[in-house]
């Protein structure tokens, strides 16, 4: 796909900016970027044009940039400044000769049907009305025109909205609050639109000091303000921003590039690379909470030194070229990790295979050659405990006195504990071997997943108990062997199922071999997925051997009982805390 074109529709609050009757410094101003009209953006992309939300000015909106085709309408909420200009996509209609569709929440959707019962009316009129077609939403992701589409779960002070994820950007318009959840969804962003209405705190509206803590947390590339009041000058505001963050003005324009968020380069001894890097140096397996912490260094200095924020790890992991015995099995790919690092705002990620020969090199060899001659280093960030070189003889205050002398500089970050226990690697696989997901999912930020093919099983599972999803996992730790709570997801399609799975070698059957079998807990409709990635979520019991395939059949379906259950109780319990 080519790149997605956004521009601003409108970037002001529900009364815009001049707001009636107030002729403040911001409401007489001159400048253009000044006047904001109600807040929406419009996404082309293929030719295809996607709406969010139809305010008050929308045929004002429409007028101003020529709009010549409209397919689709997305909506963030249903307060007045967000749907009351539905009536006038009747042009549309018109020229195109069909339907549009809209997409929103199911409550949003209630209040567009009773607002304009007259569209949604059965029956001959006199009259023209919008040709609608209407789509709930669930919180899934889903596809237009052959982009996806992410709904964000936003707080609006006691009353719940929708942003957007499309591709590398983000829309978030009115939102007092981010839940954790949704921004786990934020991560790997070029552009981020965020709610930003004043300076003053107000109950359902974010403020500009809230949303730079949410800048400063996400690492998008760039962020743009929007739903903003004529408490904030654009020229004054502006320059207090960093860099990296604008407030929004209506008309801007943007291309957003779908090119992946991160390189990942294979380095090789004497080769250079020419920009000057902030760096982090190690394995990252897992990605976990404490390599999180200094990832968010990185792209934090990298923003504000310029310099490209990256990464130097090793493959294959040190242990399995100098004691292959001891080499643990992995938490993640190499691929993951850099999807991962990118979530935080990386840029570049240098994989230098690990060889008997590198090993060999001695510290400052390995400083001079690899971190300045090669990447460039003007600032490194590493652990308290970094070793490095031949006999790992190199430490955090040899790299510090060679910083001095070769021009870069280095942060050294403490150990990171979280809830009492330093988090590791070892930590994360040691509470994955007894079965304890859910405490994993809290040192890694996010649950532990396996991704892989779909493979053949042994035929059965669809002839005498459930068909499953059977998971080439490759050569990636597996959990406990047991039944889980898990999360389903199409690699291809972002089709999300919840689900159970089993990892086991099937006693009931004499298996000997390791599987991982996953039940969807609602029935798949075609085409069935050729990639998932399957999310441990919370373990429901050992594996055990059963008197026969009815016995374990009956079993499955306890299981999918309490799988249900348990996904009840956690929606019950995120409803309660937002």
């Amino acid at each position: 796909m080519t790149a997605i074109r956004l521009t601003v529709l409108g970037s002001g609050t529900s009364v815009g900016v001049p707001t009636i009757g107030c002729h403040c410094d911001v409401c007489t101003s001159p400048d253009p970027r000044d006047k904001r009209l109600r807040p929406s953006v419009l996404l082309e992309y293929d030719g295809r044009v996607v709406l969010i939300d139809t305010t008050p000015d929308f045929r004002q909106q429409m007028l101003r940039l020529q709009i010549p085709r409209l397919d689709a309408i997305l909506y963030t909420h249903s307060h007045a400044d967000h749907i009351l200009g539905l009536d006038d996509v009747r042009p549309f209609n018109f020229y195109q000769q069909g339907t549009i569709p809209i997409f929103a929440a199911p409550d949003t959707l209630e209040v567009v049907q009773r607002v304009f019962s007259y569209i949604f009316a059965t029956g001959e009129t006199e009259s023209s009305r919008p040709r609608i077609s209407v789509n709930r939403l669930d919180g899934s992701p889903f596809n237009l025109f052959g982009l996806e589409f992410q709904p964000i779960r936003l707080k609006h002070g006691r009353g719940i909205t929708l942003g957007y994820r499309f591709g590398r950007c983000a829309y978030l318009t009115d939102h007092s609050d981010i839940p954790p959840e949704s921004l786990a969804q934020l991560r790997g962003l070029d552009v981020l639109f965020l709610d930003a209405l004043r300076h003053k705190p107000h109950p359902t509206h974010s403020t500009v000091e809230r949303s730079l803590q949410y800048v400063e947390q996400l690492a998008p590339r760039r962020a743009y303000f929007t739903h903003i009041s004529h408490d904030l000058a654009h020229v004054q505001t502006e320059s207090l921003l960093p860099p990296h963050v604008h407030l929004a003005y209506d008309g801007l324009v943007l291309e957003i590039s779908n090119d992946p968020p991160i390189d990942l380069i294979k380095l090789h001894l004497n080769q250079p690379t020419s920009e000057p890097s902030a760096l982090t140096i190690g394995n990252f397996d897992g990605t976990h909470l404490a390599h999180q912490q200094l990832f968010r260094r990185v792209a934090r200095h990298g923003r504000e030194r310029q310099l490209v924020p990256a990464v130097l790890t090793f493959d294959p992991h040190p242990t399995r070229v100098l004691s292959p015995d001891r080499a643990p099995k992995l938490l993640s790919t190499h691929e993951q990790r850099a999807a991962r690092m990118a979530d935080f705002g990386l840029e570049k990620v240098f994989v230098l295979p690990f060889t008997k020969e590198l090993s060999q090199l001695e510290p400052r060899q390995f400083i001079e050659q690899i971190l300045v001659e090669q990447l460039n280093a003007k600032l490194i960030v590493i652990g308290a405990n970094f070793r490095f070189g031949r006999k790992q003889a190199g430490n955090v205050a040899m790299l510090q006195e060679e910083g001095l002398r070769l021009g870069f500089a280095v942060e050294v970050v403490n150990e990171f504990v979280h809830r009492g226990e330093a988090v590791s690697s070892s930590l994360v696989r040691r509470l994955l071997e007894q079965g304890d997901a859910a405490k994993a999912a809290r040192y890694l930020g996010r649950f532990y997943r396996l991704t892989g093919r779909v493979v053949a099983g042994f035929g059965i599972g669809k002839e005498q108990t459930v068909p499953t999803l059977n998971l080439d996992w490759g050569d990636a730790l597996l959990p406990r062997n047991g039944v889980y709570v898990t999360r389903t997801t199409c690699v291809d399609t972002g089709r999300v199922w919840q689900s159970i799975t089993n990892v086991g070698v099937r006693p009931t059957f004499q298996g000997e071999a390791l599987t991982v079998e996953t039940f969807l807990l609602e029935a798949l409709v075609p085409p069935s997925p050729h990639r998932i990635e399957v999310e441990f979520l919370h373990w429901v019991r050992a594996e055990r051997r059963f008197a026969d395939p009815a016995a374990l059949k009956a079993q499955i379906f306890r299981d999918v009982g309490r799988a249900k259950s348990w996904y009840r109780h956690a929606d019950r319990a995120a409803r309660r805390v937002h």
